[in-house]
């Protein structure tokens, strides 16, 4: 496997001769997650759309991150962009010095929310960066490839900090996207068959579920996450092009990694009308708000192949939930999940503890909630106050302290008024493993794919999956992925 990903890296598409186009090499950390990096797909489909010659490295392949570091020498490239999460910054620092040894004559772009969100802070700690993309990137990308192709400066580009005098410098607010179905396909910049084989819902249910985002955005205001505010969405028949393109090369389910999916109802009536009157035969996922579901809108999704819903149901005490901003309520979550139930499609709730607020008898409601619930799954976070978001300027003002490389949803950031770190994270580990395995179908997924196997490639994908769930298993910590495939 390696040799042949390493092969196919190489013979791709040729490297340009000097001065024709840019060469961009994109680098996803390994976080230990389980979803693509569709961020730099759908960047190196837009730069690569214009001309320039873009190939994404994801280092959370095994195969990519053993040959990363001997194909990076070989390639050259003019510019290596990065992203990170807050957990991940100071990793992807590092990776950026090593990549400044082996590449000395590239330029280093890092975005993603860190970069947004503290700026200063991520070019003064992180000196071999030599930008920082603010915001959405592909536009951004394109036009700094431009200026570097042309040997002009980038100062004032929109999107784009930079470092000047010792000071960081910023270039305008960058517009966003407005029409999503002009973007071209991330697919082809990242190991598919890899995802669809260890993707999380693969290992749970035995479909080889492909990732897809069909919108950007949030019109929410939750004061834990710092997702842009203005909702965009793609058409329905584009979002449908992109998934029949999937199920020819070998998807047959798809994860919609949407913050929330049900916020326009009518767009997803009219998603739903498509699927069926296409006929696209595959099972799907996708994140929903317990206030933005009902039975019609449940039975369109259920007959469009929906088989699962994840629902933030994050507490089961109203106060918490004001307090998050949530703008639902528990009455709100037992409501969604019974409708959701009797319309024949699971259910996959998502309880977060650690709220500021919270207390000890706070926890046991949430826990007597999610019992009451009896979801297939019930997955528990600690709450991580990620910059940007409102409870973390909250407690910055405070003085309270936050280490970002801490600042994980499986470790407590702070003590409660009558729980330490210590007794938060004990009883965030107790309900962990009172849910880990009930209902969530387990023995049924794995007897499923066995029954599929018809040839060694099949027996060999099995195995992967196998082997990549006990991993997962024995060493949790390393599949923590901040703000990533759950409701907002």
């Amino acid at each position: 496997m390696c040799g042949s990903w390493a092969t196919r890296w190489r013979r791709g598409s040729a490297w340009p001769r000097a001065g024709e186009t840019m060469r961009v090499t994109l680098l996803q950390p390994d976080t230990g997650g389980a979803y693509p990096p569709l961020s730099l797909g759908y960047l190196a489909a837009y730069v690569a759309e214009r001309g320039h010659t873009a190939r994404v490295v994801d280092l959370q392949v095994p195969a990519q991150r053993r040959e990363w570091e001997r194909l990076l020498v070989e390639s050259q490239p003019d510019l290596i962009g990065l992203t990170a999460l807050t957990p991940s910054i100071r990793d992807a620092g590092r990776l950026a010095e090593r990549a400044r040894q082996l590449a000395p004559q590239a330029r280093i772009i890092l975005g993603g929310f860190h970069a947004t969100m503290e700026p200063e802070q991520t070019l003064r700690d992180h000196p071999a960066i030599d930008f920082l993309c603010i915001g959405e990137g592909e536009k951004t990308l394109a036009e700094l490839c431009a200026l570097l192709d042309a040997g002009e400066p980038v100062v004032g580009l929109p999107g784009l900090a930079w470092r000047s005098a010792g000071r960081v410098e910023f270039g305008p607010l960058r517009e966003r996207i407005t029409d999503l179905d002009l973007l071209p396909s991330p697919h082809a910049f990242y190991d598919l068959d890899y995802y669809l084989d260890a993707g999380s819902f693969t290992y749970q249910y035995g479909y080889r579920c492909a990732s897809v985002i069909a919108s950007r955005g949030c019109p929410f205001r939750c004061r834990f996450c710092s997702v842009p505010g203005k909702y965009i969405q793609p058409s329905p028949e584009h979002v449908a092009d992109e998934i029949a393109a999937l199920l020819r090369r070998g998807a047959d389910g798809v994860f919609f990694r949407d913050s929330t999916f049900t916020i326009r109802r009518e767009w997803v009536l009219a998603f739903c009308e498509v699927v069926r009157r296409r006929r696209l035969r595959f099972l799907w996922i996708a994140n929903a708000r317990p206030d933005l579901v009902d039975d019609e809108l449940l039975a369109a999704m259920k007959r469009a192949g929906c088989f699962a819903l994840c629902y933030g149901a994050e507490s089961g005490c109203d106060h918490v939930l004001n307090y998050y901003g949530k703008d639902h309520t528990v009455a709100d979550t037992r409501r969604a999940v019974e409708a959701t139930k009797r319309a024949g499609i699971r259910v996959i709730a998502y309880f977060m503890l650690g709220a500021p607020i919270e207390t000890r008898a706070d926890i046991e409601a949430s826990h007597a909630l999610a019992r009451e619930l009896g979801a297939e799954r019930t997955i528990w976070k600690i709450f991580a106050p990620l910059p940007g978001c409102a409870i973390y300027d909250e407690l910055k003002a405070k003085g309270v302290p936050l280490d970002f490389e801490a600042i994980r949803t499986d470790r407590a950031s702070y003590p409660l008024a009558d729980m330490t770190e210590a007794e938060l994270e004990a009883r965030f580990r107790e309900l962990q493993r009172e849910f880990a395995y009930a209902r969530d179908g387990r023995l049924r997924a794995f007897w499923r794919q066995l029954r599929r196997v018809r040839s060694p490639r099949d027996a060999w994908r099995l195995t992967r999956r196998v082997t990549g769930r006990v991993r997962r298993a024995l060493f949790p910590a390393e599949n923590e992925c901040v703000g990533e495939g759950r409701d907002g």
